[in-house]
C-alpha cells in the first residue's frame, strides 16, 4: 500500500472561502502550508453561493448589524464573535476588491457579486478571483484528498491521516491545523449542498474530544426547486415584483398568512418562518413559485436567466418549490481567535458555531468565511511559528484501505441516511420522531460496524461520519424543549426563555459510543 509523507507548518482542511482565506494568511506569513479538498478546487459549497455579504458600513452602522443578527439568531449567537464581524466585515469589502472579485452595493446592508449578463453561479466566479491567488503562493495544493483523522501528541494536534485519489494514503504532519470543511448538508434527502458535504468537519472533531454546539440548529432555505428530475437548486433573489408564492390552491401564501415581508425579504431575514409556513403549507399539497407575470426582458438578466436556462417553461406555468437543507449554524466550538479546545486546532466557516445563533441572515455565511478564514490562518500561522511538529501515530494507517469506487449496496446505505435525517430531523420534530430516528439510525450503525469488520473503505467510513452526525442533530434536538428560530418543535411549539436561552453541547462517550449532552447559559451582551 502507498503511502506518501508530507510535513507543513499549516494544515488547511476545505478548500471554500473559509480554508482559502485561511491559506492565504498564513503563507504571506511565512507558513509552509499544504491545503487540502476533499473535491476539486473549484467545487463544494463556496462555488454555489450566490454570492453576497451582509456587511457593516456608515449606512448600515456596527451596532445596528450586531442588533440584527442577535435578533434573527434569537439571542443564542456568541456576541463577541458577532462583533468580530461588525468590526471586520466593513474593511472585507476593500480586501475583496483589491484580489479582483467584482462588486456592487444593493441596498443599505449587502454587496453582491457583479455579474453583468454572465449566466454562471456567481459562487464559481468567487473562487476562480480567488484561486488565482492561491497560485501566487508557496501553497501545496492536494484536490481529492479526504482527511479521514486528525492526529494528537500530548493533547495538542500534530497533523491528519488522508485518503487521495491519486496518492493513496497521505500522512501529513502540521504544527497547526484549520477545519474549514462546511457544513453537513448533504446529509438530507433534500438539499442545495454540493454532495459531499456530508460534516467531515463535525466528526473529526468529535474523533478527538471535542464537542459540537447547537447541532438541532440546522437552516432551510425556503424555495428550493422540486420539479421532477430536476436537482434541488436554490431559487436566488432578487425576486421580480410580479413573482407570487402560491399553493396547490391557486393562493397567494403571503397574502394568505398577512405575513409582514416580501418573498425578498423571506429570503434575507425571516428564513425561518417562510420555511414552517411553507411546510404548513405543503400538508395540503405542493407549493410553486408563479413567474408568469414577469416581463419577458427580466428573463434575459441574473438570476433569472440561469432560471429560464434550466427549464423554459417556468416563464409560462408555476414551478413547485419547496424548503432545502442549506446551512448549519451548529458545530465545532471556537473563540475569539478561531481557536478551539484543543492546542494547535482552528476552525472557520460553517464548521464552526457561535455567530448565527438560531437562525442565519442572508448574506452573513461569505461574511464569516472571509472574516474568520482570515483570522484562523492567522493565528495558525503564529501558534505554528512558535510550535515544534508533533509525533504521528503510524498506527492509525494501518488496516485504512485506498480510495476505492463505491459499490451499489454502499450508496443504497448511504441514501438511507439521508432519508433517515430529512424525516426525523427536517424542519418540523418531535419526541416521537426524534427518538423512533435514534432507534433507527443505531440499527443502521450496527449493520455498518459488520460491513466495517469485512472492508474498511473510505466510503463506508464516510457514511459512518454521516449517520453519527444525524445522531447529533436528533440528540441535541430532542434535548432542546422549545422551538427557536430555525428550530421547531411541534410538541414544544414555543420559544422559552426562561429555560431555553443556553447552547446545548454533544459530545461522543469514548466507552459506549453515545453522546454525553450537556447545556451552557448564554452570556449577555
Amino acid at each position: 500500500m502507498r503511502l506518501k509523507e508530507i510535513e507543513a507548518d499549516a494544515l488547511m482542511v476545505g478548500s471554500g472561502v473559509a480554508g482559502v482565506m485561511a491559506a492565504l494568511k498564513a503563507a504571506r506569513m511565512g507558513c509552509k502550508v499544504v491545503l487540502v479538498s476533499k473535491v476539486s478546487m473549484r467545487s463544494g459549497n463556496s462555488a454555489l453561493a450566490g454570492g453576497g455579504w451582509l456587511v457593516p458600513s456608515g449606512e448600515f452602522p456596527r451596532d445596528e448589524y450586531v442588533k440584527l443578527v442577535m435578533e434573527a439568531g434569537k439571542q443564542v449567537n456568541d456576541a463577541k464573535l458577532v462583533r468580530i464581524l461588525a468590526q471586520r466585515g466593513e474593511a472585507m469589502i476593500g480586501s475583496l476588491r483589491e484580489m479582483g472579485v467584482p462588486l456592487e452595493r444593493r441596498g443599505k446592508t449587502h454587496w453582491f457579486i457583479k455579474m453583468g449578463t454572465s449566466r454562471r453561479v456567481p459562487g464559481i466566479l468567487l473562487m476562480e478571483a480567488l484561486l488565482e491567488h492561491i497560485k501566487e503562493e508557496r501553497i501545496m495544493v492536494l484536490p481529492w484528498c479526504s482527511i479521514i483523522e486528525l492526529s494528537l501528541d500530548e493533547g495538542r494536534v500534530s497533523g491528519a491521516i488522508g485518503v487521495s485519489r491519486s496518492e493513496g494514503q497521505v500522512v501529513i504532519g502540521a504544527k497547526s491545523v484549520v477545519l474549514a470543511t462546511g457544513g453537513a448538508g448533504g446529509i438530507y434527502r433534500r438539499h442545495d449542498n454540493h454532495r459531499r458535504i456530508i460534516g467531515d468537519g463535525y466528526w473529526l472533531a468529535l474523533g478527538v474530544g471535542l464537542p459540537l454546539q447547537d447541532m438541532e440548529f440546522v437552516q432551510c432555505y425556503p424555495l428550493g426547486l422540486a420539479e421532477p428530475k430536476l436537482p434541488s437548486v436554490v431559487i436566488y433573489p432578487p425576486f421580480p415584483k410580479e413573482a407570487k408564492a402560491i399553493n396547490s390552491q391557486g393562493e397567494d401564501i403571503i397574502k394568505k398568512h398577512g405575513l409582514q415581508f416580501d418573498l425578498n425579504e423571506s429570503i434575507v431575514g425571516y428564513r425561518d418562518q417562510f420555511t414552517l409556513i411553507l411546510s404548513r403549507e405543503m400538508e395540503g399539497g405542493k407549493v410553486y413559485l408563479d413567474y408568469t407575470g414577469v416581463p419577458g426582458e427580466q428573463w434575459e438578466r441574473p438570476p433569472l436567466n440561469r432560471l429560464g436556462r434550466i427549464n423554459p417553461d417556468f416563464k409560462k406555468r408555476p414551478f413547485s418549490v419547496a424548503p432545502v437543507v442549506h446551512f448549519f449554524m451548529g458545530g465545532v466550538e471556537i473563540d475569539e481567535r478561531a481557536q478551539t479546545a484543543i492546542p494547535g486546532l482552528f476552525a472557520a466557516g460553517e464548521v464552526t458555531s457561535g455567530v448565527h445563533g438560531a437562525n442565519r441572515v442572508g448574506g452573513n455565511a461569505l461574511t464569516e468565511c472571509f472574516v474568520f478564514g482570515d483570522i484562523a490562518g492567522e493565528s495558525a500561522a503564529r501558534y505554528a511559528m512558535g510550535a515544534r511538529l508533533g509525533k504521528l501515530k503510524r498506527e492509525m494507517v494501518r488496516g485504512k484501505s485506498p480510495w476505492k469506487k463505491g459499490t451499489e449496496g454502499a450508496r443504497e446505505l448511504f441514501h438511507e441516511v439521508q432519508d433517515l435525517t430529512w424525516a426525523h430531523a427536517g424542519s418540523i420534530r418531535s419526541a416521537q420522531s426524534l427518538r423512533e430516528g435514534l432507534s433507527r439510525a443505531s440499527e443502521m450503525e450496527r449493520r455498518l460496524d459488520e460491513l466495517e469488520a469485512a472492508e474498511r473503505s473510505l466510503e463506508l467510513n464516510e457514511i459512518k461520519g454521516s449517520l453519527l452526525i444525524s445522531k447529533a442533530i436528533m440528540r441535541a434536538s430532542l434535548e432542546r424543549e422549545e422551538s427557536r428560530g430555525a428550530f421547531y418543535r411541534e410538541d414544544f411549539p414555543q420559544r422559552d426563555d426562561d429555560h431555553w436561552l443556553k447552547n446545548i453541547l454533544v459530545k461522543l462517550d469514548g466507552e459506549s459510543g453515545d453522546f454525553i449532552v450537556s447545556h451552557r447559559p448564554i452570556e449577555g451582551l
